[in-house]
């Protein structure tokens, strides 16, 4: 195939891409073992869709050029998350706190000195556990009242760094970063328990956030389970592909088919034939292979940003403006250069220009039915 022309968005961050849709070495294996193309992949029926139009019209046009919204990197989404005031947590008395006592020791050591960043927001919410509760025993006597002083001013300055440490559990890390990713790959067509898992993994987080408590299920054993749902597959990275190689694709093929109409009508024409073909691409192509992709993608799409939106309600903003936007690109459909707005408008242009020629050609009652289903 053809390689894609690509694009920068007029806002917000977009990795140019080139479309190889088939990795060479391994398709090419894949062909000889089989002997043939796997017909009801998306990978075939999203390229040979505008193909076939190209060959009965007679029009031969570049596809249209394809953005695709890329993660910032690792060091410019994550908050600087200091250990406020660890060392003064160890110069005071906590000998009537073993279990505070212990966690700051822990933090000192080499295992807490490595911590993850799921590592560190259990940590950190354990301290804002573990520091109230040494008060309360320390205010049973009257002797203590400057380390309550202190360990009420670090409770102050964990309590207003932890949403910091509630970003990063999400965006500072890995797996989210390899599940944005999509290298190119776009969702399979049977695929429902990436779906699910990554739903599941979105709405633990939702419930996790607001939890105080330090139980099942908001241990670092259930979510460290939930983040390796993340991890084994690149779902959401698939997902915002598919929804920009569609509208490419719905885009080229009504283009195709906007200027064959502009030479004059298909129906009544000399070539009756032509009519009957076109019909065929529209019905074989479309309306049974890549409208219930469209569905799909649709509708999840829906779903999964109503999900993404839940979490990032609980999420201090962004520490930076290219992040921020980042997410506005692959949360909102009302963006402009959100590739959901983008698919939306390049299926209002194919349905019109489809419209048209099945009109002509008194066929516009499958256009009809077909809309209905999606």
């Amino acid at each position: 195939m053809k390689a894609s022309k690509t694009a920068s968005l007029p806002e917000g961050p977009v990795i140019k891409i080139t479309i190889d849709r088939f990795p060479p070495l391994l398709f090419v294996f894949a062909l000889m073992l089989s002997g043939c193309s796997d017909h009801s992949s998306p990978e075939y029926f999203l390229e040979e869709y505008p193909h076939r139009l190209s060959r009965v019209t007679g029009v031969d046009i570049p596809e249209p050029e394809i953005a695709i919204p890329t993660l910032p990197p690792l060091r410019q989404r994550a908050y600087p998350a200091p250990d406020l005031r660890i060392k003064a947590l160890e110069a005071l008395d906590l000998l009537k706190c073993p279990a505070l006592s212990q966690a700051v020791a822990y933090r000192n050591s080499s295992l807490g000195k490595q911590m993850l960043p799921s590592q560190h927001y259990f940590y950190e919410k354990t301290l804002l556990s573990l520091i109230p509760q040494c008060i309360g025993s320390l205010q049973q006597t009257n002797d203590n009242r400057e380390v309550i002083a202190k360990l009420q001013e670090i409770l102050s300055e964990k309590l207003a760094t932890f949403p910091a440490i509630e970003w990063n559990l999400v965006f500072a890390n890995t797996e989210f970063s390899k599940q944005l990713h999509s290298q190119g790959r776009l969702l399979a067509i049977n695929d429902q328990a990436s779906f699910r898992g990554t739903r599941e993994a979105l709405n633990y987080l939702t419930r996790l956030l607001p939890d105080q408590l330090l139980e099942p299920p908001y241990t670092s054993t259930d979510l460290e389970r939930h983040l390796q749902q993340v991890t084994a597959s690149r779902y959401l990275g698939e997902l915002i592909y598919s929804a920009a190689l569609l509208s490419q694709t719905l885009n080229h093929a009504a283009n195709i088919l906007q200027l064959r109409l502009a030479k004059g009508p298909v129906c009544p024409a000399a070539d009756p034939a032509e009519a009957e073909r076109l019909h065929n691409v529209f019905r074989l192509f479309y309306r049974e292979k890549i409208q219930p992709y469209l569905a799909r993608v649709d509708q999840e799409g829906i779903i999964i940003r109503n999900d993404f939106k839940r979490l990032l309600s609980l999420l201090p903003a962004a520490p930076r403006d290219d992040i921020q936007r980042y997410l506005s690109l692959i949360t909102q459909a009302s963006n402009i250069h959100s590739p959901w707005y983008q698919l939306e408008q390049s299926i209002r242009h194919h349905t019109t220009i489809w419209a048209e020629f099945l009109d002509q050609c008194g066929k516009a009652a499958a256009l009809q039915i077909n809309q209905k289903a999606f």
